[in-house]
C-alpha cells in the first residue's frame, strides 16, 4: 500500500508536465566506449574500450530541432600487434587519450501522450589523441559522428537521455571537380581507421523557458458548393 502511495504522485507529475521541454538542456554523460581495430598488412593496431566521460549543451530551436556542442573523453589504451596465436605480439603502444569537441544538429522525433521523444544527430568537429608514452606527441584531427538515442521526461527541466553514439577521426580527404559538355560536377570523400563505438547516458538538466506546446490546426472544410440548374 506504502509502495502504492509513493508512486501514484510520481506518475501524476510525470502525466502533467513530462510533455514539457526547455529552451536549453545541460546533459552531463557517461558510458562504455567498446574497443576498436584497424588491419594493416603486416600487423594490426587496436584501442582498447573503456569508461567515456563527457556530456553535452543543447540549445532547442523549437521542440523538434536542436544545436548540440559536445565533448566526450576516453582515456584507454592502445597497441600494435603481429598477427599471431592468441592476439600475436605487441610491437609498441601505451596509454591513450581521446577527446573529442564536435557541433551539430539533433532533429527529435514526438510521441503523442508520452514522455519519450527519440532523436537522431550528426556531428563534426575535432578529435585530441594524446599518446601517453613518451616521445610521441598529440595529434588533432579533424572527426565526425553520429548518435541515436531517446530522451525521457520526468519534468520539464528534468530528464534521462539513452544512446548510441558513433565517432570517427578522419585520417584523410581527397575531392575532385569536373566539367563537360554535359555537366559539371565534384565531391569529397574521407577516410578513416577509427570508429568509436559507445552507449551511454546521461542526465538532462533543463535551463531557459519552456518551449510551447506544437499547435496543430484542424483544416477548416468549405461547404460544398452546389450548382442549380433552372429549365
Amino acid at each position: 500500500m506504502r509502495k502504492q502511495l509513493l508512486v501514484l504522485p510520481v506518475l501524476t507529475l510525470i502525466a502533467i508536465s513530462s510533455f514539457g521541454q526547455t529552451s536549453v538542456e545541460l546533459i552531463p554523460s557517461a558510458g562504455y566506449t567498446f574497443a576498436s581495430r584497424t588491419d594493416f598488412y603486416d600487423s594490426y593496431g587496436r584501442i582498447d574500450g573503456g569508461l567515456n566521460l563527457g556530456g553535452s549543451v543543447k540549445f532547442n530551436v523549437n521542440r523538434n530541432v536542436g544545436i548540440e556542442f559536445l565533448y566526450s573523453h576516453l582515456s584507454t589504451q592502445s597497441g600494435l600487434y603481429n598477427y599471431g596465436f592468441n592476439g600475436g605480439d605487441k610491437i609498441a603502444g601505451g596509454n591513450l587519450s581521446l577527446d573529442y569537441i564536435m557541433i551539430g544538429g539533433v532533429q527529435s522525433f514526438g510521441i503523442p501522450n508520452s514522455a519519450v521523444r527519440p532523436f537522431i544527430g550528426g556531428f563534426l568537429g575535432a578529435a585530441v589523441l594524446t599518446p601517453g608514452t613518451s616521445g610521441y606527441s598529440n595529434d588533432t584531427k579533424f572527426a565526425v559522428g553520429l548518435q541515436l538515442g531517446t530522451n525521457i521526461y520526468m519534468a520539464p527541466n528534468l530528464g534521462l537521455q539513452l544512446k548510441a553514439q558513433l565517432l570517427s577521426p578522419v585520417d584523410a580527404a581527397d575531392g575532385g571537380f569536373y566539367f563537360s559538355n554535359y555537366g559539371s560536377g565534384g565531391g569529397i570523400n574521407t577516410y578513416s581507421d577509427i570508429y568509436q563505438f559507445s552507449l551511454s547516458a546521461g542526465l538532462i538538466i533543463g535551463l531557459g523557458r519552456i518551449l510551447p506546446e506544437p499547435v496543430y490546426h484542424r483544416p477548416v472544410r468549405q461547404p460544398r458548393s452546389y450548382r442549380y440548374y433552372y429549365y
